[in-house]
């Protein structure tokens, strides 16, 4: 497993397979781990790079404030260190938010996008994200912090089934990896994102913003996702011109735990696609 210094920072990098590359951005907290189940099947027809983003993982962990538009910018670096751009770039939850940003900010660095279970803010989701960091000051990264996460990304079906309930702890173990600063500051990223910080009232959300993308776009969304639900991520696909929107029955907040088969399906099938 590699790292890759970017200047000022090193990335750590999970690499298998061969292939057109594909860059995997871990949602919020996760490292590359995020992708366990899913590399191996994306890896029997791709080049999978799957990233830690800087202050996670085993990658530099500077000093906070974070932004999604930095984390972006440090994959802008990447790509252009490895050699591999134009890429196929897919980012799930938070990452699904470093992916857009990655479009936006450098569309020639980008083949493909592909965001799973992305969206804005909207009310009920930044109370969510504030109550995280009202927990962790009160508890610190905690056993019932953890739990909370685990039972607001995973499903109740997916949760009560022995496989999921070891993934969920597992999920954990790499999420309490993170301080307390370290978490929250990804947290506060998340909100200035979805334009929820103060003095950003007038801002318009990031959604809005979206029709500069001109990329193949895969949106990816589940009918059974309590955290971001379906309507949110609707709003990332009516804003890209010719985007994709691929719904999954039942999947949840991270497809790639709990459908991995399915989802690399999704965009296996929307990459040759591309070819055609």
């Amino acid at each position: 497993m590699p790292d890759i210094d970017i200047g000022g920072a090193t990335l750590h990098y999970a690499t298998s397979g061969a292939g057109e590359p594909i860059l995997l951005i871990p949602g919020l907290g996760l490292d590359h781990g995020y992708y366990r189940f899913g590399i191996p099947l994306l890896a029997r027809h791709l080049q999978v790079l799957a990233v830690d983003p800087r202050g996670i993982g085993r990658s530099t962990k500077t000093p906070p404030p974070y932004t999604v538009e930095a984390w972006a910018d440090d994959f802008a670096v990447m790509i252009d260190k490895l050699g591999f751009g134009p890429i196929h770039v897919l980012g799930s939850s938070l990452g699904g938010s470093m992916a857009l940003a990655l479009a936006q900010r450098h569309p020639g660095k980008v083949k493909s996008l592909m965001v799973v279970g992305g969206s804005e803010l909207d009310r009920a989701t930044e109370l969510n994200f504030r109550l995280r960091l009202r927990l962790i000051e009160k508890l610190g990264m905690s056993d019932e912090v953890a739990d909370y996460m685990g039972l607001w990304t995973l499903t109740r079906k997916f949760i009560n089934s022995d496989a999921g309930y070891a993934t969920m702890r597992a999920n954990q173990d790499i999420i309490r990896a993170n301080s307390a600063e370290s978490y929250s500051a990804f947290v506060e990223a998340l909100l200035k994102w979805g334009r929820c910080q103060p003095g950003q009232e007038r801002e318009a959300k990031c959604t809005t913003l979206l029709d500069s993308i001109a990329l193949p776009t895969l949106v990816v969304t589940s009918d059974n996702d309590h955290l971001i639900p379906k309507e949110l991520s609707d709003l990332i696909a009516a804003r890209i011109a010719g985007a994709k929107l691929v719904v999954m029955p039942g999947a949840g907040h991270i497809p790639f735990m709990e459908q991995p088969a399915e989802v690399a399906r999704i965009v296996l099938a929307f990459l040759e696609g591309l070819d055609g």
